[in-house]
């Protein structure tokens, strides 16, 4: 027999197995057939008498199938990770009071060396191991029945579950606490790259956890992104790279405004994806709507109200060649967005009629500003766009102007709506993207077969 005495002998080991007949060596078939079929027992069993029949003395052995284990698997067509199932194998814990090499173990129980694993050190070592038989400190791993777990020699694992379970439990949030704390730099890193948004940071439970220990460090890496990322737009629409683009939906309660814009965002950033571009979108508040955008390319003022701000930030946000500061309550944001929708029950000249210090001003200023006014129904939508009021208008217009000019009482402007265009919805989502499309200056052969 080979000399394994110059290593030292092991007070416990796991062996870790797939159950197929190649991966055990000199075995019969048939047991490792029953433990594929769920009988484990008789195959741990047999582990521990060769062991034994080696000089070596147990004290405790427990076995445990998981087969329900999974891995992340990157699918190139979804471009994602996705969830695989792990090919079935075995968890067999064994503690000596004489044990041996594990070199020495390897060939005593016929499986190769690189498939049994030492305890960790540290007094821990072996309680980690017994928790790990069922990922009682691994919350993301599968969580196994202790009663799933066969005992062989020593203490029912039933028993030593219950003893030990509060405990574990511990373990697991000291655990949960060193690996956020591991896992920060990496998630600010892709945070500052631009390649994971908050809102997937929170619908993520392993980064959820991280973001709760370290929220100030994650929030101050958002704002120094969304400042580079306002700066980054500000050059673009400079060199004219794009145009912002302003939508107006108006309808009555109910009718579906909100999620009609929800969809056509949906479809925005789709296209965006194609053109190697990942937007974002930020859902502001009715009040004071800018304390939480961080510089998203899409903005959805949802049911906002014309006195939410200034007339000086609403002619800066939606002036559609320049990018200014716009007010917040803690601090002055860059309103960067390349789209903005509004939603409003109010029709854009009492929306804007509303807003704070515009008893002088010409609204006009801004309904020029809009790319286009869609009045929401339940079955179609109104499009209409901005017309300047001249003085040699034919007749139909002057009537246009007439009817709109009742909503203005005192009220001066420069401009108005032309006359509705009756469109099904999905002519209407044809002409908003189209409206993207050219202002984003997207290479047309390609945003059109993905409209199709």
């Amino acid at each position: 027999m080979a000399n394994f005495n110059k290593k030292a002998a092991l007070t416990c080991v796991m062996i870790v197995q797939q159950l197929e007949p190649e991966y055990w060596l000199d075995w019969d078939a048939k047991i490792i057939e029953q433990a594929q079929n769920g009988t484990i027992k008789p195959l741990l069993e047999e582990v521990v008498k060769r062991i034994e029949n080696n000089n070596c003395i147990v004290s405790e052995a427990y076995g445990v199938k998981h087969d329900k284990d999974t891995i992340e698997i990157w699918n190139t067509e979804q471009k994602q990770n996705i969830p695989q199932l792990k090919a079935n194998h075995v968890h067999f814990l064994i503690k000596f009071d004489k044990g041996a090499t594990l070199d020495a173990l390897a060939s005593y129980s016929g499986i190769e060396p690189q498939y049994l694993e030492k305890a960790k050190s540290g007094r821990y070592g072996y309680d980690n191991l017994l928790a790990y038989l069922v990922h009682s400190k691994d919350k993301n791993k599968y969580q196994y029945l202790p009663d799933e777990v066969v005992t062989v020699k020593g203490e029912e694992y039933n028993s030593v579950y219950n003893r030990r379970m509060e405990t574990w439990f511990k373990g697991r949030a000291t655990k949960e606490a060193i690996e956020a704390n591991l896992s920060v730099d990496y998630l600010i890193s892709e945070i500052l790259e631009g390649r994971i948004s908050k809102n997937e940071i929170l619908l993520t439970d392993n980064y959820y956890k991280v973001y709760a220990l370290n929220q100030r460090k994650i929030e101050d890496a958002f704002s120094v992104y969304a400042e580079k990322k306002g700066y980054m737009t500000i050059q673009e629409l400079e060199n004219n790279e794009f145009k912002k683009t302003v939508f107006f939906l108006t309808g009555e309660s109910g009718v579906g405004k909100t999620r009609f814009a929800k969809l056509l965002i949906s479809m925005i950033k789709e296209i965006a994806l194609n053109y190697d571009e990942r937007w974002e979108h930020s859902i502001t508040a009715s009040t004071n709507p800018f304390d939480d955008y961080t510089g998203q390319e899409i903005l959805f003022m949802d049911d906002v109200r014309g006195s939410s701000l200034t007339v000086s930030d609403w002619l800066k946000l939606l002036d559609p060649y320049t990018i200014s500061p716009i007010s917040a309550r803690y601090r002055n944001k860059v309103g960067s967005a390349k789209i903005i929708f509004i939603t409003s029950i109010k029709s854009p000249l009492k929306f804007f009629y509303e807003s704070k210090g515009s008893s002088n001003e010409d609204i006009g200023q801004f309904i020029r500003r809009l790319d286009l006014l869609v009045a929401v129904y339940s079955n179609d939508c109104r499009i209409s766009s901005p017309i300047m009021i001249k003085k040699d208008i034919n007749c139909e217009q002057r009537e246009i102007v007439e009817e709109q000019k009742k909503l203005l009482t005192e009220k001066k402007s420069s401009y108005l709506f032309s006359d509705e265009i009756i469109y099904n919805k999905e002519d209407t989502i044809a002409e908003i993207l189209n409206i993207v499309k050219v202002n984003m200056q997207w290479a047309e052969e390609k945003a059109c077969s993905l409209l199709e």
